[in-house]
Order: structure tokens, then C-alpha cells, then sequence
């Protein structure tokens, strides 16, 4: 009886499509598509001061930061998070104490309070940030593409006095 009781169960599991739970790979690729370099940092608290007068936050502590040359790129490896086949992680969630996301190509910068929220908000703006390269049933493989397009959503880069 209990035979056919879990081999029910595992039928219905397959026909509701729940997959299972495995340890899984993220790789993020950034691809610096502009004659600029490029600086993503990830900051401890908000860039800026307020919202609208987009003074710099003095308190803020970068966390985490990396560089893109021009035409170059940067891939970022989020560990093994136990997901779901077709998940993926958050591309920064294992730096817990980010709270913040710029990015620079040192004439204009773009901030956003949750560090991967910033690509979700390029998203809403028409164009969609990452791309899946590959996917197993170990790793996932993104792409996103920053371009001049990007950065015509950013507000000039402050200067300090």
C-alpha cells in the first residue's frame, strides 16, 4: 500500500510540474559595450542622500565593486543555491549587506536601492537586461549588456566640492 501510495505521489509531482530542489550554479556575464569603462559598486546603504536632491551619502560603505574596460567584460559567480532546475540567483544575493547598486561610466551614473532591482527597472524601461546564454541542471549562464542606451537613464555623475 505504501508502494503505490508514493509512486501517486511522485505521478502527481510530474503531472503539477514541481521539479526538484538542487544545488545550482549562476553565472553572470556583464559586457561593456561602450568606448567607456564602466564601474558597478554595491553599497551598504543608499548612494544618495534623497531621492530627488541626489546628494552623495556620505555613511556610504562600498561593499563590493568591479571594473569593465571598454569592450570588455566581467563575469560574476553567485555559489550554489538550492533552487529549482530552471532558477536562478539573484546575481548578488550572497553579499548580504548590500543594500545599494550604482553604476558608472564615469559621466552619468545609475542607482538603485536593491542591488539586482536596478536591472529589473532596465527591464520596465523596454529592453530586457539579461540574457540566457545556457542553462543544465548545474549551472545558468546570463548575460547583460550595458550600452550607451543604459546609461541615457542616469544623471550626471556628482563632484565633490
Amino acid at each position: 500500500m505504501k508502494s503505490k501510495l508514493l509512486l501517486l505521489l511522485i505521478a502527481a509531482a510530474m503531472l503539477c510540474g514541481c521539479e526538484p530542489m538542487r544545488d545550482r550554479v549562476t553565472h553572470y556575464t556583464y559586457v561593456n559595450a561602450t568606448d567607456k569603462t564602466i564601474v558597478v559598486t554595491l553599497y551598504d546603504q543608499n548612494f544618495f542622500t534623497d531621492d530627488w536632491m541626489l546628494e552623495v551619502n556620505p555613511d556610504a560603505k562600498e561593499v563590493f565593486s568591479f571594473v569593465i574596460p571598454p569592450r570588455e567584460q566581467y563575469t560574476r559567480t553567485v555559489p550554489r543555491m538550492h533552487m529549482r532546475k530552471k532558477s536562478v540567483a539573484p546575481p548578488f544575493k550572497d553579499i548580504e549587506e548590500a543594500v545599494c547598486i550604482t553604476v558608472s561610466n564615469g559621466e552619468r551614473v545609475i542607482s538603485h536601492l536593491r542591488p539586482y532591482g536596478l536591472f529589473d527597472r532596465y527591464a520596465i524601461i523596454g529592453k530586457e537586461c539579461y540574457e540566457e546564454t545556457k542553462s543544465t541542471s548545474k549551472a545558468a549562464y546570463l548575460q547583460c549588456i550595458f550600452d550607451d542606451e543604459f546609461f541615457n537613464y542616469g544623471v550626471p555623475v556628482p563632484v565633490d566640492d
